[in-house]
């Protein structure tokens, strides 16, 4: 029997959002932040809309108290610096446009914006915060407790408190008037500029920092990069229209609107990241108790019912049931160890080779297991946990069919792959070839149950030289 199973297009990567995409996305948040500033340099525009802003500001509001729940949730997760550092950055500037920006608009009102001095104080902590984060090492910290969270909050609070209370208290409450517009407007208050200038390049730097971390692999940093990006085109507007009036809508609100939006994304992008995380390490961990359940307990009670059996050899004879059902259950239970350990494995290709390794010894067979992948930018070589088990069952199933009913002596298995996402294993024995007709056989039917479960299909027929081939096709 020959047994060749040939899965000629399983996608390595369904198609989804890799890291070069949320890279793509960074970068083009920067190209935006820089094409609104240059059209606002050219002809600074804006719309009276009290209703309009005061729903933007409102929008921008609940996207913080999101945002800083689901951060709040990431570092009781990880308990890592940088988070740490995030939160603070985001309590900072979500107050920063509440106090200045949101509660004005609210209240309505068509004077300029307030602030002056003590805004721009609190922009350069948010500036400042963020690079932190962005140029911190992902160091843990021991007691990620609502302590360090609470002083976190109290330190983005305090920031907004403080700023406002000196500036009350010298007595500087200045800005632009609602008539200074354009760069010469800007030139007119070089000490706002010059503060504004520095805390939109921090927020530059700190999103070209994210956008290092992020071509790493750390998808989450290339949406900081892009909210970073987003809040310097924001600071920078200034340059165009030096003072904004509560009821208008600008650019710059488009700009804010769009940062919020990525940091909310990145703070939900990397809570769900940990939740899977910490379901497939609880899902891993269960199986390896299982795993050392049925070796310390189920095979070794087995194994000693089987060496037992030996000595009654002569009385109930080899294909005794009580024999028979030992030796099944003894390979069985060894069986359910190996599948157990092959789903924590690392990869795919570990995983195949300790099911090899298994069926090798179980069957007396000659199994070779040859594994070729590349890799393209921006996707996995490999299968995710769920893909990866369907596999290597499909093979499991195909090699243990040659083995008992081919009554094959040796097996090859070969899996290569481009990092275009088309993938081929084949699985060939030197066996009799299929013998049941199509559709007929368990072991057939749940091979093409689990290639159903990958979006696939699964063929077998025989082949031409003897044998049999099933092929599985995943577009």
């Amino acid at each position: 029997m020959s047994i060749e199973v040939t899965a000629s297009r399983v996608r390595l990567v369904r198609v989804g959002l890799g890291p070069a995409w949320f890279t793509c996305l960074a970068v083009s948040a920067g190209v935006l932040s820089a094409a609104v500033l240059g059209f606002e340099l050219a002809r600074p525009i804006h719309t009276t809309s009290p209703s309009g802003r005061a729903a933007i500001e409102t929008v921008i509001t609940i996207a913080a108290i999101c945002t800083a729940r689901l951060l709040v949730a990431n570092f009781q997760r990880s308990g890592r610096l940088p988070d740490l550092l995030l939160l603070c950055a985001l309590v900072t500037v979500a107050l920063t446009d509440f106090v200045y920006c949101a509660a004005p608009a609210l209240v309505g009102g068509t004077r300029a914006e307030a602030g002056g001095g003590a805004r721009l104080a609190c922009e350069l902590v948010v500036a400042a915060a963020f690079a932190a984060a962005a140029f911190a090492p992902g160091k843990l910290i021991r007691s990620p407790n609502r302590g360090l969270i609470g002083i976190a909050g109290v330190t983005g609070a305090a920031t907004v408190i403080v700023a406002e209370l000196l500036e009350k208290a010298t007595g500087s409450r200045w800005s632009a008037s609602l008539q200074e517009t354009g760069l010469q407007g800007a030139v007119n208050h070089p000490v706002e500029l010059a503060v504004t200038a520095v805390a939109a390049i921090v927020l530059v730097v700190s999103g070209l920092a994210f956008l290092r971390r992020a071509q790493r692999g750390a998808n989450r940093c290339a949406l900081l990069a892009g909210a970073s990006f987003l809040l310097a085109g924001a600071r920078l507007q200034y340059l165009a229209i030096p003072a904004v009036a509560t009821n208008w809508i600008t650019p710059r609100e488009a700009l804010r609107l769009a940062a919020y939006a990525m940091l909310l994304a990145s703070a939900y992008w990397e809570y769900v990241r940990a939740h899977r995380a910490e379901a497939a390490a609880a899902i891993s961990s269960e199986r390896e108790r299982i795993a050392r359940e049925l070796h310390d307990g189920l095979a070794q009670d087995l194994a000693c019912i089987a060496a037992q059996g030996q000595r009654l050899g002569a009385e109930l004879q080899r294909e005794h049931p009580l024999m028979v059902a030992a030796r099944n259950a003894l390979a069985t239970s060894r069986g359910m160890i190996a599948d157990l350990s092959a789903s924590t494995a690392p990869t795919t290709e570990a995983a195949l080779r300790l099911i090899a390794d298994e069926l090798r010894h179980r069957h007396g067979l000659e199994i070779d297991v040859h594994v070729e992948m590349t890799t393209a930018p921006g996707r996995s070589n490999d299968f995710d946990l769920v893909d990866r088990e369907h596999i290597v069952r499909i093979a499991r199933e195909a090699i243990v069919n040659a083995a008992l009913h081919g009554r094959a002596r040796r097996v090859d298995v070969v899996l290569s792959g481009t990092g275009g996402g088309d993938l081929v294993m084949r699985i060939t024995d030197d066996g009799w070839g299929i013998t049941e007709p199509q559709g007929c056989g368990m072991g057939l039917r749940t091979m093409r149950a689990r290639a159903a479960a990958l979006g696939g299909h699964l063929s077998a027929h025989s082949a031409p030289d003897g044998g049999t081939q099933l092929e599985l096709t995943v577009p």
